[in-house]
């Protein structure tokens, strides 16, 4: 039987993707919400909200009023 001793990291690991950027959706109007999560999801923010405390829970363009990709009800 092999033994193996766990060693936590010594930091946290970044969750950037890698690249650096921040998840942008740049609506058919032009405004611009910050995306976290994928597919139905996903969860939308105002780009200065920077605690992620009030996501957009309508599933609409604020600007314009258009819906957001994801799982929308028609």
């Amino acid at each position: 039987m092999a033994g193996a001793t766990l060693i936590a990291p010594a930091e946290a690991p970044v969750v950037s993707g890698g690249s650096g950027r921040r998840a942008e959706y740049r609506c058919g109007c032009g405004h611009v919400l910050r995306v976290l999560g994928g597919g139905r999801h996903r969860v939308y923010f105002e780009p200065g909200n920077a605690r992620l405390d009030d996501p957009v829970m309508n599933r609409v363009c604020r600007a314009c009023g258009r819906g957001l990709p994801g799982k929308n009800r028609r």
